[in-house]
């Protein structure tokens, strides 16, 4: 079974991010991230913090990144929000921007990992920008 550092550099392959890029995203360096995957923090008090931050900023499962039960990410919005957001979608199907979004989604499904990886670093970083713009 996977320990706790192996599922963290999962976790940031599976973002398609280098470590230097993990670790800014996190507000730490790339030689953090270094210590913790290869496993190097040997007290807890130096690792929790980025436990926290991690799930709390990245929307990683808890019970994921510590036990390895689940799904690595936590769902983004509550089912009942989903199926709202669905149904508005399905409800303006004659929206340009709408027909858009679907036909990215139809095509993002059929791509192979590593470029869904590609589109989900991008879509992430795009959403940060548009954060810190607003906040």
């Amino acid at each position: 079974m996977m320990e706790i550092h192996e599922r963290i550099k999962l976790l940031r392959n599976n973002m398609g991010m280098s470590q230097s890029e993990f670790g800014k995203m996190l507000g730490t360096t790339r030689d953090v991230i270094g210590n913790i995957e290869y496993n190097r923090l040997k007290r807890p008090e130096q690792k929790e913090p980025i436990y926290n931050l991690i799930c709390e900023k990245l929307k990683v499962n808890e019970r994921w990144l510590r036990y390895g039960e689940g799904e690595m990410f936590i769902d983004h919005l509550p089912t009942d929000e989903i199926g709202d957001i669905i149904s508005e979608v399905i409800e303006n199907k004659n929206d340009s921007f709408y027909k858009i979004i679907l036909e990215a989604m139809k095509y993002y499904y059929e791509l192979d990992e590593k470029s869904k990886q590609v589109i989900r670093k991008y879509t992430s970083g795009l959403v940060e920008r548009i954060k810190e713009e607003e906040g």
